[in-house]
């Protein structure tokens, strides 16, 4: 690596560690941004050799090409579905990210965290008795819901963010199943299927990385396995399921509910509406946030001075 005069950008700013920033203002010059554009990131980012990126926009071939010097791309996640991977590879850039730190990332509770605060607020009807009452009404008998004790989990996919997520669901008494395509001793029940998984199951939540293998994944094949009263999370990324298919099964009432921390079309928001987005607005039993799952103060700090570090090692 040159070390000396890099031009560093940091696109999104706000927050950022402390302590990565004064690491990587020791080998060049450092701007801190506040991106609200992709005209605005390409413009401030024009003479930068390194990016340091969240999620706000996707780094796509077009704003690639016109960063005549980046050489390397940094993002403290583990996904990098918002870069073009493989042209950035092709132009010899390298990305630096959390892919693949396995013993780093066993540290990391955030997005376990929040899946389950997704399943409590879905199940529990939380936000929804919460609007009710900010309109001024006090309807016990409008909320009513379900105990988690006794209730089947599936957790698709049983990596680190599921072992998680299965962890806590033993303390809510929950019974626990997974699908894996790897094979491993677990102390939860293996099925051997992702049909069976969906049959069985009540809550199904959703922790599968997203590769091109992978895109839709949860199609319309496997949602009809699913029981009209199973609820379905994802904590993983938008384009592991088929989002249309999801939106028509919940507009039928075919699933119950279902509440996600990523969307399909969450880097283009302003370009269409999201039919998700849509049908909540229509009171049915979704919950949506704006893919937090990994934003606490803690797990940024850590993961951006991680990131840092692995860096400066190249």
């Amino acid at each position: 690596m040159m070390i000396g005069k890099m031009k560093i950008a940091i696109t999104e700013s706000e927050h950022f560690s402390p302590k990565g920033l004064e690491k990587l203002s020791e080998i060049g010059s450092v701007k801190l941004l506040d991106c609200k554009s992709e005209q605005q990131l390409i413009s401030e980012c024009i003479d930068a050799s390194v990016i340091f990126i969240r999620l706000k926009f996707k780094i796509s071939s077009s704003i690639i090409d016109q960063l005549p010097n980046l050489k390397y791309i940094l993002s403290a996640t583990t996904g990098t579905d918002h870069i073009d991977e493989d042209y950035f590879a092709s132009k010899g850039g390298r990305i630096v990210t959390l892919k693949g730190e396995t013993e780093f990332l066993e540290s990391i509770p955030s997005t376990a965290e929040h899946t389950w605060a997704l399943i409590l607020s879905l199940i529990k009807k939380v936000p929804f008795a919460f609007d009710d009452v900010k309109l001024g009404n006090w309807n016990r008998d409008g909320f009513k819901n379900n105990n988690l004790k006794g209730k089947n989990i599936a957790v698709l996919g049983m990596g680190r963010v599921g072992k998680q997520v299965a962890h806590i669901a033993s303390a809510f008494g929950m019974k626990i199943g997974f699908y894996d395509v790897l094979s491993f001793e677990s102390i939860y029940e293996r099925f051997e299927t992702p049909e069976a998984l969906f049959s069985w199951a009540d809550i199904v939540t959703i922790h599968i990385p997203y590769t091109t293998e992978n895109d839709g994944f949860i199609n319309e094949n496997l949602l009809d396995c699913l029981k009209k009263e199973a609820c379905v999370i994802n904590t993983s990324r938008g384009r592991v399921w088929n989002e249309n298919v999801i939106a028509k099964k919940l507009e039928n009432g075919l699933i119950k509910g279902i509440a996600t921390d990523v969307l399909c079309n969450e880097f283009h928001r302003e370009d269409e509406k999201n039919e998700l987005v849509t049908l909540a607005k229509k009171g049915l039993d979704i919950v949506i946030t704006p893919h937090i799952a990994g934003a606490t103060f803690e797990s940024m700090a850590m993961t951006e001075e991680f990131i840092v570090e692995k860096f400066l090692k190249k």
